[in-house]
């Protein structure tokens, strides 16, 4: 089963942000509407009521604010909530549900992957899956730096290749690999399979988490060869026309206006062309052909900043850090004078990335926490965002 699904109303942004942000830390998924797969609707002081009508009628349960964080803190609902939970869950469950004997799989660590976080990292690494596979056969050849990184991704991504519904996937992948050619049946396979775990698995109801995460693949795809040229550009064109929904969301933003400025004269340079491979390699923090590494890293697209203050000045971080644990670069900041904070405010001025990207960020190349900052920064917010290195330079 998916992850609980929970949408808050009723709350001002910033609470609302809050609130999505500790619910997702816990592996809750997010919708911003009443889905006909929502379990939990969290109602603030100016709670629509259509909303609550819809939610009632979709036998989702209603709580309150004090009731979330209780059951945040708990893991306790009203016992009438917990049977209308309950009741909810099984009325849900498929009459023929497949059944499938295997070991959940375990990260690079040798742990084992929880159940929500699970399922958010399976949708997450199908919609990057999707991308990069649109990238790779932009222009209809598969070159042999796209098939070394197509490879390396999936050796890299052995945590969801025992997943049943993927299984297929790999199976295909796994015969592309050996002739180094996607010819059209396997390509048809390919998509197919894809849009048939898109359906089963609900990842395909409107959002923007998948579309966000299909774009960094198809950024991916196109630059593993380290070039990039008129039929790709072409076909990142098609992509943000068809996805226009999400055209003024942090990465999309910035590709669609590399991409106007270079279209705007109908004529595509080298130069522009190489500007704009700097601007994916940047976002999606990958850089095949210098490192050979397919997994995925954290963006790269950092303020060019000459000091960094710490005194009475608000600090996020977010990411692994090469330096230490998140609670020992928060102390060393601290013992600067540093304010800091779990997320993202309007008083935070650094958010200082880590080094290494997280497993189970929302993203592949980042977080919540970072396309906040980067939705504020469009906002015109003083804010910066620097790498772990940036900052350490500094202290």
């Amino acid at each position: 089963m998916k992850a609980f699904e929970i949408c808050f109303t009723g709350f001002k942004a910033i609470e609302r942000d809050d609130l999505e942000t500790l619910s997702e830390s816990l592996g809750l998924l997010i919708k911003k509407n009443i889905t006909k797969n929502l379990h939990i609707l969290c109602i603030g002081d100016n709670a629509g009521p259509s909303k609550i009508a819809k939610a009632n009628d979709a036998g989702a349960i209603i709580i309150d604010k004090p009731q979330f964080i209780h059951f945040i803190e708990t893991g306790e609902l009203p016992e009438s909530s917990v049977k209308q939970l309950l009741s909810l869950v099984e009325s849900r469950r498929p009459v023929q549900s497949r059944k499938y004997n295997y070991e959940p799989p375990l990260d690079k660590d040798a742990q084992p992957y929880g159940r929500f976080n699970q399922a958010a990292n399976i949708e997450k690494a199908v919609a990057s899956l999707h991308g990069i596979l649109l990238g790779v056969t932009a222009d209809s050849k598969l070159k042999p730096a796209e098939h070394a990184f197509l490879e390396l991704w999936v050796q890299t991504h052995q945590d969801i290749s025992l997943d049943p519904d993927i299984v297929d996937i790999v199976d295909v992948l796994s015969d592309v690999l050996k002739d180094g050619v996607i010819d059209e049946d396997e390509y048809d396979d390919l998509f197919c399979l894809i849009n048939d775990i898109n359906q089963i698995r609900g990842f395909n109801e409107p959002n923007s988490h998948s579309q966000i995460n299909q774009l960094l693949g198809l950024l991916q795809g196109i630059a593993a060869d380290n070039e990039i040229n008129k039929k790709e550009i072409k076909a990142l064109v098609t992509w943000l026309e068809i996805n226009h929904q999400i055209i003024d969301k942090w990465p999309a933003s910035v590709i669609a206006s590399k991409l106007s400025d270079i279209l705007e004269d109908g004529i595509i340079t080298k130069e522009e062309k190489n500007d704009l491979l700097t601007t994916v390699q940047k976002i999606t923090g990958n850089h095949f052909c210098d490192t050979g590494d397919a997994s995925d890293n954290t963006t790269e697209c950092f303020d060019d900043i000459s000091e960094v203050l710490h005194d009475n000045v608000g600090f996020c971080f977010t990411g692994k850090f090469k330096s230490g644990s998140r609670k020992a670069v928060e102390s060393m900041a601290q013992n600067l004078g540093a304010i800091t904070s779990k997320d993202v405010l309007l008083s935070t001025k650094y958010l200082v990335i880590g080094t290494l990207a997280s497993r189970d960020w929302k993203y592949q190349s980042h977080g919540r926490k970072i396309e906040k900052a980067m939705s504020l920064k469009e906002k015109g917010h003083d804010i910066y965002i620097i790498s772990e290195d940036q900052w350490l330079a500094a202290i």
